[in-house]
């Protein structure tokens, strides 16, 4: 297999893993995945939605370990977004890495939560589901373009969610200290989702670009702090396999605020690195894109 990617990455990521997972990695990376959705359940079933699929002669499997997820194998993404149960808000279109943050939030109980990075609104309307739209959800988008796409996924989710097109680092100062879970699912160099069957996925990579991002998730986490309670949890994720995107950054949160302590994180997957400072690391599969995850109470 004739390797695409940029010489610089190359090396980076035989460093961080190894030359045997390195191929791994590649392979990959050069796989077209299955679509993969997440039923809603404040406006359908499993069940209900495994009905229509065998109707209609749907090939799926139900994700492992991740509740009401599948992965469908006789259909395009197109073609899944065109069927009446994604028009009408029964089914979320969503990579199954990217319905793992919420699952880690502990969302039992009346809670005030915040997603900090929201648009297009996969995991805010996922924690809206998982609550029973019984929380107190507040979602930033300070982008105008993607705050219409996600005011666009509340709506016909049904989910009950405050959205608020403003800069969530300013939050901080309105609700200090308000709120029982933050979501930060940060931008992110993305190097978990890459292609390289598709240029466009890996063209803009640089070194430069993982400063740039890590400086924007350090002015994020930053308001997360501020927001949360005493007793809170915040969850960190990303999409890219970057140290100094994911766990230098948990270094960097413990040492400027001591009072975030890591969290064990349970998770039933098999493709998964467990990391410094409690934290994880989905490597990208046939099935799952790259994926970092961190749990913290504030004490």
């Amino acid at each position: 297999m004739k390797d695409p990617l940029p010489p610089a990455l190359r090396e980076r990521l035989i460093k961080q893993f190894g030359t045997g997972a390195y191929s791994l990695l590649l392979r990959a990376f050069s796989v077209e995945r299955k679509p993969t959705f997440r039923v809603n359940t404040l406006k359908t079933t499993d069940e209900e939605v495994m009905a229509v699929m065998r109707d209609e002669q749907i090939m799926f499997e139900r994700a492992k370990a991740v509740p009401h997820a599948f992965l469908i194998k006789n259909r395009t993404d197109d073609e899944l977004l065109e069927h009446p149960l994604a028009k009408e808000g029964k089914i979320y279109l969503q990579g199954i890495s990217s319905m793992v943050p919420p699952l880690v939030m502990d969302l039992e109980g009346s809670l005030k939560i915040l997603d900090l990075c929201a648009a297009p609104g996969s995991k805010t309307t996922e924690i809206a589901s998982m609550t029973r739209n019984t929380a107190e959800i507040i979602a930033c988008e300070d982008n105008e373009v993607r705050f219409q796409k996600l005011l666009n996924t509340i709506r016909i989710q049904g989910a009950k969610v405050d959205a608020r097109n403003v800069d969530s680092t300013m939050l901080q100062k309105e609700l200090p200290e308000y709120f029982d879970r933050v979501l930060a699912d940060v931008p992110c160099s993305a190097e978990g989702r890459m292609n390289i069957l598709e240029k466009r996925s890996f063209s803009y990579w640089s070194e430069k670009n993982i400063v740039e991002h890590a400086k924007l998730q350090r002015r994020l986490l930053r308001a997360a702090v501020g927001c949360l309670k005493p007793g809170g949890i915040l969850v960190y994720s990303t999409c890219t396999l970057a140290p100094e995107e994911n766990e230098k950054m948990i270094d960097w949160l413990i040492t400027e605020f001591p009072q975030m302590k890591p969290v064990e994180i349970s998770l039933a997957l098999t493709n998964i690195k467990q990391t410094a400072h409690k934290t994880v690391t989905m490597l990208p599969s046939e099935m799952m894109e790259g994926f970092f995850v961190a749990k913290l109470m504030k004490v």
